[in-house]
């Protein structure tokens, strides 16, 4: 018999890191249209969180494992006033997940493949310390909800979500973030064959890298 599940991050590097550093003596500064400026941002973020969701699933249905990755993309935007105060939302880093059974040892009938997903939605309240030489420090504080659903995982619980990181090179077309933090939030690995449901935190500790426009 064999049972197995993947785990798939939804996950792409657009040239990140390369874009703030082509070789030109200058970059473009952004144009500053209002004293409120409004960035998006566009990276990966590590979420040491998803192995929790996996340990769990293994504990409730005893599946085998056959790979997984914590790293995934994460979009965001967000609005800075020139007092440094911002406001953010955003999605990521999101995780689908597939089992398959080809030998129908627990689905017997055609369908051998089962699907459940998380993708975790955050709204937050930011600062931006005043730029040190080329880095922009900040620190943002919020709520973050995982909406998911499928086959194993059940519905999200929102908790808050704290991070702290740093710009740079500011004020330009592409910009570089780097970003540490913390997202409580949890969601439900249901009953299985072993076990009862278990809440897990999906997200958990993070580490981000991306470009900001």
């Amino acid at each position: 018999m064999t049972n197995r599940y993947n785990v798939l991050r939804f996950a792409a590097l657009l040239t990140c890191l390369g874009l703030p550093l082509v070789a030109r003596t200058g970059i473009i500064p952004s144009p500053a249209a209002s004293n409120t400026e409004y960035h998006f941002e566009f990276g990966l973020t590590y979420a040491s969180g998803v192995e929790n969701v996996i340990n769990q699933m293994e504990k409730n249905f005893g599946f085998n494992r056959d790979n997984s990755s914590s790293i995934g993309l994460k979009l965001s935007a967000y609005a800075k006033m020139e007092s440094g105060l911002g406001f953010g939302v955003g999605v990521g880093p999101c995780t689908y997940i597939e089992v398959r059974d080809d030998n129908h040892y627990y689905y017997h009938h055609n369908d051998n493949v089962k699907t459940s997903y998380i993708i975790p939605v955050f709204a937050d309240v930011r600062y931006y310390f005043p730029r040190a030489g080329f880095l922009t420090p900040y620190v943002r504080a919020g709520v973050a909800y995982p909406i998911s659903g499928g086959d194993f995982i059940g519905a999200g619980d929102p908790a808050p979500v704290v991070a702290l990181g740093a710009n740079v090179w500011e004020h330009r077309i592409v910009a570089i973030g780097i970003e540490a933090g913390y997202d409580a939030s949890k969601v439900r690995v249901k009953s299985g064959y072993l076990h009862e449901s278990e809440k897990v935190r999906p997200t958990e500790f993070t580490l981000s890298v991306f470009a900001a426009f």
